[in-house]
Formats: structure tokens, C-alpha cells, sequence
């Protein structure tokens, strides 16, 4: 393995490191007096052979401005800066050095209290630090990163790549972003991302993957995100008992078969009989072995393997069964389920073909790069060129994308967040696809397009364009209200509708006047012939529905039959409800004005509720004729609520049960309830807003007040007969039908008077009636305004919620600057939020973790939390300014609030906002790295910017770590400087910086 020194001097601008141990000696001790604070350099690489004079310049800044804070007396951060000796600066280190420097070169020292450095000082001094460093790191070893074991991820994809395996073996949620078509690959070819793409997030309803197995735990994030660090992927023994049972719990699944396994016909079928067993054995598992293992395999290693296999073979007669054992033995190997590096000449270049398979692939080496590491030929540059090259060309890299991006940006969290939904009411509105199933998909969508177009890395902040579902273009552009579009549309068809329904009720009016007109004869030919017992005339009332109950429910004028409902019982021509009740069908028109007529005997009075007759609508409104409800034994004109009702005043009650009634209940026009009892007015009619039964959600109910039935609504009743009218009798009718002196006249009974082509006429009439009415009753009713708000409201819901199933995401262009690229984007903002209000600490850290690598510490132990109750009424920047002002909190505040605040324009879930729900005006401004001051947050991502070189070593140096799996070293940061120099002419491209950490991190 190559020094520290021979890896990193290749890739460092000139600079003379060959000075004197005096010079290196004040080099280190100049360093000492930096802070251990967090950012990444800008003029790293501006330092070349810093002379003695910038040293000695240096001792004396630090002596002005420095000793103060850290001086003999309790020193600031426990750095004493006076008396240095010898052994105090041997103990230095360089990861020291890089973060003194980093806190230097963005302006976090002096601190905020003190009058920060000219801009030419603290470029002076970053240069004489980046120099001491350089000098500290050349003389360091790169560390090997230690044996661990695979994650979730890489396991998955390395069984499934070394089985040639159709699907994932188990659920992974880990991976966030599933992709539905090509997309990837056709950007990859030509150079351009399709402007349409079909992706869904799987993470609350994993696919399924082989039946049977159950996948070890997940892998928690380390540190910085990322859950492949090797120092984090360690084997229990309950772990490796998980990894014994899933082994075998793959190749004993029944989807493990010759349909879903590539490799079945030449690594589990029967060999051909002319092959003898062991040499078969032999021969597949060689080739099988070395993929699985990673590695050469020797002769006694493939024997050992193949002499298991003849022994189960042997046992059970089957060739399959022993193969799928030895299979599974080798699964739950360390040399499978475990990543070495090795200081061995002949396994270094297997171990570099591992590291480099499993940063791009997620998986193991196919045969050509395992090829080239058994022939060293990795350790040519212009070798690992075009492997690297050769290896982003492949769909494989779709692995590399499905985990770097999402765990890079911590989008994980997203699904552990829960926004209040009186704040956020549409973001659990369908609890199966919350709306964290699209947003997710924004930043992963972007980053792969940008990669897939070799894009510059700056677009993952300030991109040009954004690939967004129209789900989510609703969430950025609208209030999530409906549409005046989708009013109109709703307004129009109920108008229609209402037209609909008033030319065809105007039709069945004309039809039935024509019927009338036609029975007309007939029926004052009836009404004249006098009755037979009296010899008086009588009249036909012309009632919509009459109820003989003479042994059956059917309605004499063949509209409304009833159905029964309880015991019942039919007794001399009567019928008995007691605990039951009749209902009919819907009534079939329109009732306002209308008359519930019955003949009826009350067997028991001490009832309190009960319903005689009752017309139900919808929403269980109702009117009825009730007993007792309000006064003891009073009859009353019962309603829902009783909105339409009251006593009749000077009502008498019922004193005798078993008496026969007869009870007419009239609702006339202008709303006035009148009762009449055996043809006499009960008490005094009243007046109260009469409403609209209408007759396709109407029904009469006989023995109930109302559905649903319980309780005190039935009435113990006798009833002999029942007639419903569509209009208000008058008190003469009334008096006549008590009287005996009414006739129910069916259509049938006067068309039979007729004539033949009278016959006829009524025939053809009746039938344009039915269809007419059929026609209204299955006809869309129009809606109040009660119901059409609440359609639109339905309807809207039902476009959104439709919207958040797609899978639709198409490009768009960047037209406002609030939102675009991994910053201000609803996953985010949303996960970076608390459940009712947003959290500017949380956001700014997440910056200055993600954006700028430079995660900051943990809280000091002793600082109590915002006591939020206390300052519910004062503004977030003064909760937070008096937060600051515990010295401990200070430091670090002073670097994150003002990226946290840059934000506050964005709510719970991302949603742009001017104010709080106070009401005050949010106020969005701050100074990035005490030099580049903004007003909001698109003036932020401008400031950000303007140093994007900062941003791309950041996003280096994260793609470093989960190349290597491991912390960075010293050596490694010169690495990335080297590969991302301030002075660069061209923008860094996000596929080619990929390339250059896979070609800097496994060099040899």
C-alpha cells in the first residue's frame, strides 16, 4: 500500500515541503489558536510555500487577537494559546489542522462578538493554515477501512446478481425510488433525460420480495447519513443466526426457481449423465465461489464446498437439493458476507475491484472486472479509467443512485414526519399515499437527471428545472382550493341538471293533466251517481297513495306498496304495529304541500314519541303525526329537531284508549300545520317555513317517527286505513272524507268508463307517464348549495387524491425562483419541521450538515430547552436570540440560525408563506459566512452560490466517505482539494465528480 505521502503528491499543486523542523515547528503552533468549528475551505488550494515572514505574520495575529479568550485562565474551549512547548505541539494532528482551518476560512474566528478579519487577512491566514496542513497530512498513512459486513442494500444486490435473480429477495423501504421505465438508461445513452418519467416511493408498502424470507434488520445511518460505514457494520451472534436462517430460507423459497434464477440450468439442473457428478460439482462451483467470494478460490476451498454437496446429493437422491445447500452454505460465509481489505499483494487488486463495485453497483464484481483484479490490471490509471467509464455505463448504476442521493440528503426522515393536519389537512388525506410518497421523489428524480446529463453540481441547489408530479405542482402553485375551473365545471352541470329535472317534471305535470282531462267524464260521471246506503253524492279527493290493509300493503292507486318491518298482524281488515313499522318505497314526487290521512285506534295513550305517519327525506328529515312527544297523550306535527314544530294551543288530549280516530295532517303552501281530528280542527293550526320533500330521497313510514328505528319512536297503533296526498285538503274535504263522503277512484276503475280509443289514449298516456317518471327518478337531482359545495370540495379531493397515485413526473421549467433543487423542495422542508411550526434549527443544521458537510456538535448537556409555552407570543428570532445568549449555545447558533431563518418562508410542509398565522411578517434575512448578506430565500441560495466551489468539495467529500465507508483522513481531504481546486474555469459536473472520487478513492 502506497504512503500517505505517495497517494497525495500527485494530485497537490506545487509547493516546497522540504523546510526546516524550525519552520514546521511554528507551522503547527500557529494552527493551535484556531477553533474546532465546521465549513468547508475556499483557499485550500491558493497556498503554496507559504514563507517564514506569513508564519511569523501569523504568530502575531494570534497573539492580538487570539490570546485574550485563550489565555492561562480558563482559555476558551480549553485551548491555552501562551506558553507553548515543544511537547504540546508534537501532539497535534492533522485532522486538528484541517478543521482550525475550516474555521478560519469561513469566517467563524474571531467569533461573532469580537470584529471579524479583513477579507485579505483571513484569505492570508486560511493560506498559511491550508500550507501547515498540507504539510501535516502528506506525512500521514491513509487508513484501511476494517472488515464489515454487507448492508440490507449490497446483500440483496449481490444475491440477486450472483443468481441472476429476477426480483429483490425481501422488502427494502431503505430504497426510496422505484423507477417504471427506462429513463435512466436512455439519459445515460444519449446524454438527455426523458421529459416524462414513471417513478413511485415503495417505503410504506414495500414490494414483496421471495416468499418466505424475512430480512435481517436495517442498518441505522452513521453519522453523516450514510449506512455502509464500516465501523457501524458489525455481527452479532443473534445477527449471524439471522443470516444462517435467511441463507437458507432463499434457496428453499418457492419462488427460487428455474423461473427466477438466470443461473438454474447451469448452476442447479442435473449435469448432463455423460458428466460425472464431482467434476460438475467442481466445475460450477469454481466459477461461482469466485463471485460470491469476490476473490481467487484455491482447489481445497472449491473441494470442501463440493464435497458437502455429494453428501446431501447422496442422501436425498436429489441433485438440486444438494446444490441449493451448498448454496446456502456459501451465503452465509464471512468471505460472502463480509468486505476485507487486505495489504497482500495478490488480494489488494480484488479488494480494489470490491470497493470500486460496491461504491458504483451496490453489489459484487461482475467476471470482467474480477478478470482485471486477478491480472493487476486495475492498477494502471488508464485502466481504471475505462473501467470506471465502463461500469457508469452500465444499468447497475441505477444501485448507486437508488442510495447515495436519498441518504446524502437524509430523505429517510421524511416518512417520520407528521404535520398537525389542521395545518396541513392534504397531507395525510389518504393515509395509504401520503403526500411524502411524492415528495420524495422530487430531489431523487433531479439528481438522477442531473447525473444522467453530466449537468453542473450547482444545479442540485439552484437547478433550472424540476421534475414534478401534478400532485406536487398543485402543492407549490395553489391554496389546494378548488379550481374556478373545476366551480364553473360543477355550477354548469348542476344548472343543467335543475333544467333536466324541470323539463321533465313540465312534461309528467302535461302528461298527467292529459290523463286527468281524459278520466275527467268519467270521474264526475262517478262522483254524480249517488251513494247507495245515503243516496248523497260523493267526491274523489284524488289521493297520490291509499292503504286499505285488507290482508295485504299494496297502495289502491298502484304507486307506493309498503313493506313490513317487525311482527305485524292483519285483523279485521286492520293491521297491528307494536315494535314494528311500514315503509314504501321513494314517493316518486316532489311533496311541500301534502296531507297524511289515517283511520286509526290507540290501544294504550301513555305513549311518548311514537310516530303515526311520517314522511322521512334525507338526512333523516322528517315530518309526522306524533303522540306525546312534548305533552302527554297530545298529538303533535313532529320534525327533526322540531324545527317545524309546536303545540297546537288549546289541544285536548286523548282520555280514552281503543277509540276510533280519524286523523287528517295538513301542510299547506305558505307553511301553516293545521290538525284535524274525527273532521274537527285540534287546537290551533300554526305557521313555521315548510321545506321540500323531495321525491326520489322520500318515504312514508307507518308505526315510527323516523329512521332509524329504537327507542321511543314506534307507536302501538290499530290502523285501518291510510291515504297520502300530494296537496293540502281543505277543511270542507277533510270534513267530507270524515264524513264517508269520498271515493278513491284508481285509474284502472275510470278507465274502464272509457271508450275504445279512450282506452287507448289513457293506454299510451300512462305508459309515457311511467317512462317519464323512471326517467326522473334515475335522472342526477340538483344539488343545494349545502350539497354542490360539498361536491366541488368531493370532486377536488378526488383530483388530488387521483393526482397523488400517479407516477407521472414531468420536467418542468424552473419559473419561480422560491422553489428548485435539493433545498427548497416539500421533502426537505417538511422533514425539517417540527409538527406544528417549523424548526429553523433543524433546517440550518441540515445545511450545514448536508449542503456544507461540517455537521455541527451535539448540544452542550447542561443547556435547558425553549420553554415555548412562556414565549408563545415572542417572535421566533427573539426565542431563539434569547437561546444565544447562553455562552454555550453561541457559537454554533451564530452559524446555523441564520441558515435556518433563510427558510422561514416555507411552513410545516413547505408551503410558501409572507406570514405567520399571527399575522406578523416573517422575516427571512441573514449574512452567509459573515460576508454575503440576503433578504430571502432565493437572495440565500444566490449567496450560497456565489462560493459553489464550497458546495462541490462538500459534496466530495460526502461522496469519499460512502466510496470508502469510513471517515475521511487528512490524506483524504488534499485528495478532494486536489480534485475540486478554487481556481477551477469549468463548473463541476456531478457524473464526472463521481468518476473522479471512484478514479482518486482506488487509486493505487
Amino acid at each position: 500500500m502506497p504512503s500517505g505521502t505517495e497517494l497525495a503528491r500527485p494530485f497537490l499543486p506545487s509547493g516546497d515541503f522540504r523546510t526546516s523542523r524550525q519552520v514546521s515547528e511554528l507551522r503547527l503552533s500557529i494552527v493551535i489558536g484556531c477553533l474546532t468549528l465546521l465549513t468547508v475551505s475556499q483557499h485550500f488550494t491558493l497556498a503554496c510555500s507559504a514563507s517564514d515572514d506569513e508564519f511569523v505574520w501569523a504568530t502575531s495575529l494570534i497573539a492580538d487577537r487570539c490570546a485574550g479568550c485563550h489565555g492561562d485562565e480558563n482559555p476558551a474551549g480549553k485551548l491555552k494559546l501562551t506558553g507553548l512547548d515543544q511537547s504540546s505541539i508534537a501532539a497535534l494532528r492533522a485532522d486538528d489542522l484541517w478543521k482550525m482551518f475550516k474555521a478560519v476560512d469561513a469566517a467563524h474566528m474571531p467569533p461573532e462578538t469580537e470584529e471579524p478579519l479583513s477579507v485579505a487577512d483571513q484569505q492570508r491566514f486560511s493560506s498559511v493554515l491550508s500550507e501547515a496542513f498540507r504539510a501535516a497530512a502528506a506525512e500521514m498513512k491513509t487508513p484501511d477501512v476494517g472488515a464489515h459486513r454487507l448492508t440490507r442494500l449490497q446483500y440483496n444486490n449481490a444475491v440477486r446478481d450472483l443468481f441472476l435473480l429476477d426480483r429483490d429477495i425481501f422488502e427494502l423501504p431503505e430504497k426510496l425510488m422505484v423507477r417504471h421505465d427506462d429513463s435512466l438508461r436512455r439519459g445515460l445513452e444519449k446524454g438527455e433525460f426523458p421529459a416524462e418519467v414513471r417513478v413511485t416511493s415503495n417505503t410504506l408498502r414495500p414490494r414483496p420480495g421471495l416468499s418466505g424470507v424475512q430480512p435481517f434488520p436495517r442498518d441505522l445511518p452513521a453519522e453523516h447519513g450514510f449506512d455502509n460505514q464500516a465501523d457501524k457494520l458489525t455481527l452479532s451472534p443473534l445477527l449471524l443466526e439471522s443470516f444462517l436462517r435467511l441463507s437458507v430460507s432463499i434457496v428453499e423459497s418457492p419462488d427460487f426457481n428455474s423461473q427466477s434464477v438466470g443461473i438454474w440450468n447451469e448452476f442447479f439442473a442435473p449435469p448432463d449423465e455423460k458428466t460425472g457428478h464431482r467434476a460438475a460439482i467442481e466445475g460450477r462451483l469454481k466459477k461461482f465461489l469466485r463471485r460470491a467470494f469476490r476473490s481467487t478460490v484455491d482447489d481445497g476451498t472449491v473441494s470442501r464446498y463440493a464435497d458437502h454437496a455429494e453428501k446431501v446429493i447422496a442422501k436425498s437422491g436429489s441433485f438440486e437439493s444438494g446444490m441449493k445447500q451448498v448454496a446456502s452454505a456459501i451465503l452465509c460465509s464471512p468471505r460472502f458476507l463480509f468486505l476485507f481489505t487486505s495489504n497482500s499483494d495478490d488480494e489488494k487488486s480484488f479488494s480494489r475491484a470490491t470497493q470500486l463495485s460496491f461504491f458504483l453497483w451496490n453489489s459484487i464484481p461482475d467476471e470482467m472486472l474480477l478478470d482485471l483484479a486477478e491480472s493487476r490490471a486495475l492498477e494502471s490509471p488508464e485502466v481504471l479509467a475505462q473501467t470506471v467509464d465502463r461500469m457508469m455505463a452500465d444499468p447497475k448504476i441505477e444501485r448507486f443512485l437508488d442510495a447515495f442521493p436519498a441518504q446524502w440528503l437524509r430523505l429517510e426522515n421524511l416518512f417520520a414526519a407528521t404535520p398537525d393536519a389542521a395545518k396541513s389537512p392534504y397531507y395525510l388525506f389518504d393515509e395509504d399515499h401520503p403526500a411524502s410518497s411524492q415528495m420524495v421523489l422530487e430531489p431523487l428524480v433531479l439528481f438522477d437527471s442531473l447525473f444522467a446529463e453530466n449537468r453542473p453540481v450547482r444545479e442540485l441547489v439552484d437547478a433550472p428545472f424540476a421534475y414534478r408530479s401534478d400532485f406536487l405542482q398543485s402543492w407549490y402553485q395553489t391554496d389546494l382550493s378548488p379550481s374556478r375551473q373545476l366551480i364553473d365545471q360543477i355550477t354548469k352541470e348542476n344548472a343543467d341538471r335543475r333544467d333536466r329535472q324541470m323539463q321533465l317534471k313540465a312534461s309528467i305535470d302535461q302528461t298527467s293533466q292529459q290523463l286527468n282531462d281524459l278520466l275527467k267524464t268519467a270521474r264526475e260521471e262517478k262522483q254524480a251517481t249517488p251513494d247507495a246506503s245515503t243516496q248523497d253524492a260523493v267526491v274523489d279527493l284524488q289521493p297520490y297513495a291509499v292503504w286499505e290493509f285488507d290482508g295485504d300493503l299494496s297502495d289502491r292507486m298502484g304507486r307506493l306498496p309498503l313493506a313490513s318491518h317487525g311482527d305485524v298482524v292483519f285483523e279485521d281488515g286492520a293491521i297491528v304495529l307494536k315494535e314494528s313499522f311500514l315503509q314504501s318505497g321513494v314517493v316518486g314526487v316532489d311533496l311541500k304541500s301534502k296531507t297524511f290521512e289515517v283511520w286509526c285506534e290507540l290501544p294504550v295513550l301513555e305513549q311518548r314519541g311514537g310516530g303515526l305517519m311520517s314522511l322521512q327525506g334525507p338526512d333523516t328529515t322528517f315530518d309526522a303525526i306524533v303522540m306525546g312527544e312534548r305533552r302527554p297523550n297530545e298529538w303533535i306535527s313532529g320534525s327533526n329537531n322540531f324545527q317545524r314544530t309546536t303545540d297546537f294551543d288549546q289541544a285536548v288530549p286523548e282520555t280514552m284508549p281503543g277509540v276510533p280516530l280519524h286523523l287528517a295532517m295538513v301542510y299547506r303552501p305558505n307553511g301553516t300545520v293545521q290538525l284535524y281530528r274525527n273532521g274537527e280542527s285540534y287546537g290551533k293550526p300554526y305557521q313555521r317555513p315548510g321545506i321540500l320533500f323531495p321525491g326520489d330521497q322520500s318515504f312514508v313510514l307507518f308505526g315510527l317517527r323516523h329512521l332509524p328505528a329504537g327507542g321511543n319512536r314506534f307507536l302501538n297503533v290499530r290502523i285501518s286505513k291510510a291515504r297520502l296526498f300530494d296537496r293540502a285538503l281543505t277543511t270542507e274535504e277533510v270534513r267530507l272524507s270524515f264524513e264517508g263522503r269520498s271515493r278513491d277512484y284508481s285509474e284502472d276503475e275510470l278507465t274502464a268508463l272509457l271508450g275504445p280509443e279512450q282506452k287507448q289514449k289513457a293506454d299510451e298516456l300512462r305508459k309515457t307517464l311511467t317512462v317519464s317518471r323512471q326517467t326522473l327518478a334515475s335522472a342526477e337531482k340538483p344539488l343545494d348549495d349545502g350539497a354542490m359545495q360539498a361536491e366541488i370540495r368531493r370532486r377536488h379531493d378526488q383530483q388530488l387524491r387521483a393526482a397523488l397515485h400517479s407516477d407521472v413526473f414531468r420536467r418542468q421549467r424552473r419559473t419561480d425562483s422560491r422553489y428548485g433543487g435539493v433545498i427548497t423542495n416539500a421533502a426537505v422542508l417538511t422533514m425539517t419541521s417540527g409538527r406544528s411550526r417549523t424548526q429553523p434549527i433543524a433546517r440550518g443544521a441540515w445545511i450545514i450538515d448536508v449542503i456544507f458537510n461540517d455537521p455541527p456538535p451535539p448540544p452542550p448537556n447542561d443547556v435547558p430547552p425553549l420553554n415555548e409555552e412562556s414565549l408563545a407570543n415572542v417572535p421566533i428570532r427573539e426565542q431563539f436570540a434569547i437561546h444565544r445568549s447562553n455562552a454555550s449555545c453561541a457559537g454554533c447558533h451564530s452559524r446555523i440560525d441564520p441558515l435556518g431563518f433563510a427558510l422561514e418562508n416555507y411552513d410545516i410542509t413547505g408551503r410558501w408563506r409572507n406570514t405567520y398565522e399571527s399575522g406578523a411578517r416573517i422575516d427571512a434575512g441573514g449574512v452567509l459566512f459573515r460576508r454575503e448578506s440576503f433578504q430571502n430565500a432565493e437572495e440565500f441560495q444566490t449567496a450560497l452560490l456565489k462560493d459553489e466551489r464550497r458546495f462541490s468539495r462538500a459534496l466530495a467529500a460526502h461522496l469519499f466517505r460512502y466510496a470508502l465507508a469510513r471517515e475521511l483522513s487528512p490524506s483524504d481531504h488534499v485528495r478532494i482539494e486536489a480534485m475540486v481546486p478554487a481556481a477551477a474555469t469549468e463548473p463541476t459536473r456531478l457524473r464526472s465528480l463521481v468518476r473522479s472520487v471512484a478514479l482518486h478513492a482506488f487509486a493505487r
